[in-house]
């Protein structure tokens, strides 16, 4: 789309872009039609369920990076968590692709539908409930991940095998597969020792241009254009990772299917870390729009305790944006775990949806959002340039 295009067409809500997206949105219905019933239905039984399947050359398997910690036994476990679908079973894409691409302004054959495709893919794949998977670490030994959920995700504790876990020093955790299934799937696991500093991030709008409040924009920025970061926050974020040696988690509302190619973005532009999202699967366009629209202060605060639960005595600092409600979250998990949030600083997001932005970036809004916070004891800061915090990373690292 040109830049006059752009600036031309009429600005629309995710909730009435969502409502248009027909083809789109009936990937969902083929995508269940297709899935095994029995494997969906036991699947609810979780770790008791009598009918699994490993893993085999014809699923598609993610392993999704994550943090390793103690226990209050001084063990190391980590959530290791892991994603299913039967491969290349969601083919039929033409229909959702145009349907977008029309949204979208785009042309038919153009070069952009490809990329359309290809990030589509995922929303159109079958999950694989009542899979398995085993994973090794090294010599040290290894266990079993699954039997995934309805949802096509195994997401449990695990106690890790062997000794050696030093802070700030990754270890790959890779799938033990058949003799038949030449891929190499695996992830980096962070180790975090109890102690120091741990960065919460947003992604959306917070270090990633996603144009969250605008319906076309949100498609535009996932499923068409190279990922593009906010200007100046992948310096910031190299300064904070030099100055405070933190551990990193990057928390989205986006849905695991996204996974990859959000993965690649954060890895690409910002400090090494777990990247944590909607352990649910929207195979279909307009569910995703949903998912980072609605419920998102609930979900991050779900997030948030349990990262807590996992290094509580670590200093955090939360970033976030306007857009959405990374501020009243933030908020809730500091007036609930009293001196675990040491700072919370929220971009103010201007110039996408300007009259609801008269409201978003009051000052009310933020008074509302951190009251009864100490401000002596926690950092609360608002900025539109990143180097706006450089003195505050200053401070607390001092």
């Amino acid at each position: 789309m040109s830049s006059s295009a752009e600036s031309k067409r009429r600005f629309q809500t995710p909730a009435e872009v969502e409502a248009t997206l027909v083809h789109a949105s009936s990937i969902l219905i083929r995508s269940k039609s297709h899935m095994r019933f029995l494997d969906w239905v036991l699947s609810f039984l979780g770790n008791r369920n009598p009918h699994t399947h490993p893993v085999n050359k014809d699923d598609l398997a993610w392993l999704f990076d994550n943090t390793a910690h103690r226990n209050q036994n001084g063990e190391w476990e980590a959530e290791c968590v892991a994603a299913f679908f039967r491969k290349g079973s969601g083919k039929d894409l033409s229909e959702a692709v145009a349907d977008l691409a029309e949204k979208l302004g785009l042309g038919g054959g153009d070069e952009a539908e490809k990329t359309i495709a290809k990030r589509l893919q995922p929303f159109a794949d079958v999950i694989g409930p009542a899979k398995t998977m085993h994973i090794r670490i090294g010599q040290a030994g290894e266990f079993q991940l699954g039997p995934s959920g309805p949802n096509g995700i195994s997401s449990d504790v695990h106690l890790l095998p062997g000794s050696g876990y030093l802070d700030r020093k990754a270890v790959h955790p890779i799938a033990v597969l058949g003799k038949d299934d030449p891929r190499e799937i695996k992830a980096t696991m962070n180790v975090a020792e109890p102690n120091g500093w741990a960065i919460v991030s947003d992604i959306d709008d917070t270090i990633k241009i996603t144009m969250t409040r605008d319906g076309i924009g949100i498609l535009k920025t996932t499923f068409v254009d190279e990922p593009e970061p906010v200007a100046g926050m992948p310096d910031l974020y190299k300064y904070i990772d030099s100055a405070l040696s933190p551990t990193w988690f990057y928390l989205s509302a986006s849905p695991y299917n996204l996974y990859p190619f959000l993965h690649d973005f954060c890895n690409e532009y910002y400090p090494s870390g777990t990247t944590i999202l909607r352990d649910a699967s929207w195979m279909n366009v307009g569910g995703f729009i949903s998912s980072l629209t609605v419920g998102t202060q609930s979900y991050k605060e779900d997030r948030l305790a349990k990262i807590q639960s996992w290094l509580p005595q670590r200093k955090v600092l939360a970033i976030g944006d306007s857009t959405q409600r990374d501020p009243e979250a933030y908020g809730t998990l500091a007036r609930k775990y009293p001196g675990w949030i040491k700072a919370i600083c929220i971009r103010i997001v201007t110039g996408v949806d300007e009259e609801k932005e008269k409201t978003l970036n009051a000052p009310e809004r933020f008074a509302e959002a951190f009251q009864e916070i100490d401000p002596s004891k926690v950092v609360l800061k608002t900025f539109h340039d990143p180097r706006e915090l450089n003195d505050v990373i200053a401070a607390l690292a001092a």
